[in-house]
């Protein structure tokens, strides 16, 4: 049954809703006709037909076969085209036929989106002079812009370094390599990666940067150069916001309940 209902579903909202007018006071209010069918969905109408006629015979009357065409057609036209809210965003070698941009194009542009905060997660950063400039900018252009970087802090092997050396060793390293402006951007970081070793030891390898809550890029892409513009990188672009609101919406909570902690700049 389900294959002969998926007929329906790939019918347009404007042909289904004209088969439910036909069903409850047209041509098809007294019975299902393969020619008024015909007439209203084209090259499809033998399988709509039968499967018209398959839920009539199931036990449907035909004013129910017409509400039902018509939740079908309330459900398509609600649901989103995915290619207007996912993008694929491949970087590396050009190849023929293959759409390919970089990382980097893609930032800036969400970077001049953003018009309330921009949280950005990420393992490793090199050479943020360069790549957050454009973001420094915005910042600077756009007061109330909260700016939120969740960064991991890692023990290197052999430092016996007390825990707050090493985050203070990182902020001011990150202050001179990475953020050299007056406005400054909050900082976390998640402590189990300070761990010594054992099985208590974690890393904040997560790479995605949300905008407003509203688009996130989710990627391979670590916040360097190389990353950004020349590596092999695979990242979704993705305008459904739910899942931008989610992902903002968990590291938010990290950071409210102590799990990430700030790094003073």
């Amino acid at each position: 049954m389900k294959e002969d209902m998926d007929v329906l579903h790939r019918l347009s909202a404007q042909t289904l809703r004209a088969l439910a007018v036909s069903l409850r006071e047209g041509p098809m209010s007294l019975s299902i006709s393969a020619l008024a069918v015909r007439q209203l969905v084209g090259p499809e109408s033998s399988a709509v037909f039968a499967c018209l006629r398959r839920l009539a015979n199931d036990g449907m009357a035909l004013r129910h076969i017409a509400l039902l065409l018509e939740a079908i057609a309330a459900g398509a036209e609600s649901s989103p085209d995915p290619a207007l809210l996912f993008e694929l965003v491949l970087s590396g070698p050009d190849l023929t036929g293959v759409p390919t941009q970089d990382t980097a194009a893609v930032f800036q542009m969400l970077v001049q989106e953003a018009r309330q905060e921009v949280l950005l997660v990420g393992y490793a950063v090199y050479g943020g002079d360069q790549i957050f400039g454009p973001l420094a900018a915005r910042m600077e252009s756009e007061p109330n812009l909260k700016v939120t970087f969740c960064l991991d802090i890692p023990r290197r092997a052999g430092d016996a370094s007390a825990d707050q050396e090493i985050v203070q060793q990182y902020a001011r390293e990150f202050r001179q390599k990475h953020w050299p402006w007056p406005e400054l951007p909050e900082l976390y970081y998640d402590p189990r990666a300070l761990v010594p070793g054992g099985e208590g030891r974690a890393s904040l390898h997560a790479k995605c940067v949300v905008v407003d809550q509203k688009t996130a890029l989710i990627t391979s892409a670590n916040f360097t150069e190389a990353a950004q513009k020349r590596n092999i990188e695979v990242g979704l672009l993705t305008r459904y916001s739910p899942i931008a609101e989610r992902i903002a919406r968990y590291f938010r909570g990290l950071i409210e309940q102590g799990q990430l902690r700030p790094c003073l700049l």
